[in-house]
């Protein structure tokens, strides 16, 4: 695996610099354009001594252009501009929240012009291939652009120059929240590695997060606390935010008042899940080397594959950080992996067969690699399975949408009960200090990252291995809930 094509690493957050005031900023207006369109854009980096602050009413300011008017990574706060706009004119002002909302368009506009040139090549190579009249039965027969007719090529040639064009106006920092988070973390699953291919600023990078989603430098978190550090992973198309619910947010609290700090983790996760676990343990071996206070960790879904991904890394390049990684809580994780992923890549392999049909197999291949990883519960390059440090307390919890499917292929509707406890054949390839093993009933995948039931498991797990007090008291119990939790404990040497 080359460096190169590892996802990149925030450890720090940007430093900050002082704001710039009032006096600071020319009455002359610009003789040159605000950037050069042969250079990416960072907006938040433009020069304002261009702009008049003359003349202006205080209420075309509102607190989202108070952010973004920050200069070198320093934030005016929502009053201040005001303040400083009392005297300002309003077209600068009305100027600059469309360039705000130019960059994230720019970023939709080049991924969609790069994702249309690759289906306006599908569509060409189906129409080479239909003009040239293969044998149906010729598996070996490649579709070439080259025989499809020159209006492809020009189609494709136009969306690729559209796409290079746009990139430009996308700074590479595109932060979202909300739902435009929530949409960006659904294309990062699907197609994230496409996005990282393509230098998409949509793309996310691995990034350590507070609990508002706002970036948390890797010094601040590890300065936080002497007494210990948690940090929390998301699943598939997820983000840290998914995190941000009444029963998370309540066991987190707890955590932090008890003395310990806490991050969440922003990752692609459609790149492949040994990338993402080696980009982790690059983050983790800079933040805790040579330092004591014991990790714990909490991953939903794809999320605890990615913290035994990291152990794998740090075990090859001999990082210590692993050595204090004191306990990991798998959330409906598919160590084993996901059925419906498989028969997805049966199905698309079926297309394969004839000439005619295999263009079409592209369309399936739209599935990022990190959703093919899930297949097999896939973590290292080449495929091992990997277990965790021997030191480490292992809580793997699994769900079945009702009784009746906790011992068959459904489990929760995405992965199976015995996947998520790492049991082949009735035997647990997953070994520790101690793995406890919970089952909940009435319960399907998705819901698990905010469910009580789930919280109250790690709850107890950690009143029992950390002397966490109890913390989910003011939330209902789980003989109230529909459902139930069976207990599996074992000693594994």
């Amino acid at each position: 695996m080359s460096q190169s094509s590892l996802p990149k690493v925030d450890v720090d957050a940007n430093p900050s610099s002082e704001p710039r005031c009032a006096d600071d900023l020319s009455v002359e207006q610009p003789s040159e354009p605000l950037f050069d369109t042969a250079q990416p854009v960072d907006l938040a980096a433009i020069d304002l001594q261009g702009i008049d602050l003359a003349d202006a009413d205080p209420a075309d300011v509102d607190a989202q252009d108070a952010e973004f008017l920050g200069v070198d990574g320093a934030v005016i706060a929502a009053d201040q501009a005001i303040a400083l706009t009392a005297t300002a004119k309003a077209s600068p002002w009305r100027h600059l929240r469309h360039l705000r909302h130019l960059r994230h368009t720019g970023a939709v506009l080049h991924a969609a012009s790069l994702g249309a040139r690759e289906l306006t090549h599908l569509v060409a190579e189906m129409h080479g291939t239909i003009t040239r009249l293969p044998s149906p039965i010729n598996r070996n027969y490649q579709a070439e652009l080259a025989h499809a007719p020159f209006p492809y090529r020009i189609v494709a040639g136009v969306f690729d120059q559209i796409g290079q064009k746009a990139r430009y106006l996308s700074p590479q920092d595109n932060e979202a929240d909300g739902i435009a988070l929530q949409a960006q973390a659904v294309l990062n699953g699907v197609s994230g590695d496409k996005l990282a291919d393509w230098s998409s600023s949509l793309a996310f990078e691995l990034s350590l997060r507070d609990a508002d989603g706002q970036r948390l430098a890797g010094r601040e978190w590890v300065n936080a606390s002497d007494h210990g550090h948690v940090l929390l992973i998301h699943g598939l198309c997820g983000s840290d935010q998914d995190w941000n619910n009444p029963a998370a947010r309540q066991l987190t609290e707890q955590l932090q008042t008890a003395g310990d700090a806490v991050a969440w983790l922003r990752y692609n996760t459609g790149q492949s899940i040994a990338e993402n676990g080696r980009a982790l343990d690059t983050l983790l071996q800079q933040c805790f080397a040579g330092r004591q206070p014991p990790l714990r960790v909490l991953g939903y879904s794809m999320g605890g594959l990615l913290i035994r991904s990291a152990c794998y890394w740090a075990e090859q390049h001999g990082h210590d950080w692993v050595k204090h990684l004191s306990h990991v809580a798998c959330l409906g994780t598919p160590h084993l992996g996901a059925p419906a992923e498989r028969l997805g890549n049966m199905a698309n392999g079926l297309l394969g067969f004839t000439p005619y049909t295999k263009p079409l197999a592209r369309l399936g291949n739209i599935r990022s690699r990190g959703i093919k990883d899930l297949s097999h519960g896939w973590v290292t390059p080449d495929h091992l399975f990997v277990t965790l440090p021997a030191q480490t307390q292992v809580l793997l919890i699994a769900a079945a949408i009702s009784a009746r499917h906790e011992g068959n292929l459904v489990g929760d509707g995405l992965v199976p009960v015995r996947s998520a406890f790492a049991e082949y054949h009735g035997q647990p390839l997953l070994t520790g200090k101690m793995v406890q093993r919970r089952l909940i009933s009435n319960l399907a995948h998705i819901p698990i990252v905010s469910d009580v039931r789930v919280f109250q498991a790690v709850q107890e797990w950690l009143q029992q291995t950390h002397g966490l007090p109890n913390v989910l008291s003011g939330i209902q119990p789980v003989d109230e809930v529909a459902g139930s939790v069976q207990v599996f404990d074992g000693v594994d040497s």
